[in-house]
């Protein structure tokens, strides 16, 4: 199999952090102490966080901003990549665990079947817009440069990869109102297993759960995913974004036909307006019928302050911070967690 051509190269530019909203709360320090009992305590008496090493830009400079509003505290972390977090998380080992993606079913039923619950999301900012940091993005749709396909809707992408759409399924190219030798063509969608990161958000929100069409082809990542595409006119690829070659090409999205196409630019996926945006997860243990500790609440209340957000706004070609209302839903999901009515 053939490598991917490079990345079409972005022009370098001197980085400028990303804008905050002011509107969002400052972070007002609040007395805590380590919990002396908690299993996430290394034996240098730190906290220790896990998961995926993408985040460590993130939480290392926000564990130094914290330890300095709070003496005494410390923190280990210890983040080993994205397949550690939910067996830190579920033996009690780890505060909390980063992920730059949603939880998969196959993780979420040992965790449930240990711990009596799943764990909760708090979400902490908007992923990245491109990939060569490594960090979680967004996805995007790409096809052949040959297509003459010019943008797609998220119905007909769904049409095109699985089944038993109410609308009905597409496997030809015509369909979607491509003429001449395009018309009678077969569509090859490709993409990653169900079960895999980008799998497991596309049946969540995308797919309601449906077969993936029987042409589906499954590959492990994005690398593999492109590679194969780059051989294939007829195919089309749902992988990470920002990696148009010269080979392949992203289609602008939308959700309805008639809608706004984006190209998943940072504006547009801060203001919702990316149909393929995601999200970077810290996940909190939470045991049925009891309350995450105030410790980890009260490091999230400020990871979710201007503050924080200032922070994770810094790293070149990052993540993209939340809005003022989106930090105000994962406060109250903080707070409901924590039993308290304070926010």
């Amino acid at each position: 199999m053939e490598h991917v051509a490079p990345s079409l190269a972005r022009p370098q530019e001197p980085w400028t952090a990303r804008p905050v909203d002011p509107r969002i709360p400052r972070y007002e320090p609040r007395p805590i102490s380590m919990p002396a009992a908690a299993g996430w305590l290394t034996g240098k008496n730190k906290a220790r966080i896990s998961g995926s090493d993408h985040g460590s830009w993130i939480v290392e400079r926000c564990c130094e901003a914290f330890g300095a509003l709070h003496p005494g505290v410390a923190f280990d972390v210890d983040l080993r990549g994205t397949p550690s977090a939910m067996a830190f998380l579920m033996s009690g080992k780890s505060m909390l665990s980063v992920m730059g993606r949603e939880i998969t079913p196959v993780e979420t039923v040992p965790y449930r079947k240990l711990i009596g619950a799943p764990p909760v999301a708090i979400r902490v900012a908007h992923t990245a817009e491109e990939t060569s940091q490594h960090l979680a993005t967004s996805l995007a749709v790409y096809v052949h440069r040959s297509n003459p396909l010019m943008r797609i809707t998220v119905s007909q992408l769904s049409k095109i990869f699985s089944v038993g759409n109410p609308d009905g399924d597409y496997s030809r190219w015509g369909q979607l109102g491509l003429g001449g030798e395009w018309m009678r063509r077969q569509i090859h969608p490709i993409g990653t297993p169900e079960y895999t990161g980008f799998g497991t958000y596309m049946q969540a929100h995308h797919l309601q759960g449906r077969p993936l069409s029987p042409f589906y082809e499954r590959y492990v990542g994005t690398d593999d995913v492109l590679s194969r595409l780059s051989n294939d006119p007829a195919g089309v690829a749902v992988a990470a974004i920002g990696r148009e070659t010269a080979d392949l090409k992203l289609l602008p999205i939308a959700v309805d036909e008639g809608g706004f196409y984006s190209e998943g630019s940072t504006s547009d996926v801060q203001n919702d307006l990316y149909a393929f945006g995601r999200f970077l997860n810290f996940y909190v243990p939470q045991r049925m019928g009891e309350p995450v500790d105030p410790f980890t609440a009260e490091y999230l209340r400020y990871v979710l302050s201007y503050e924080g957000q200032c922070i994770l706004a810094e790293q070149p070609g990052g993540y993209i911070p939340l809005r003022p209302d989106e930090i105000t839903t994962e406060r109250v999901k903080l707070d409901h967690i924590l039993g308290s009515g304070s926010n």
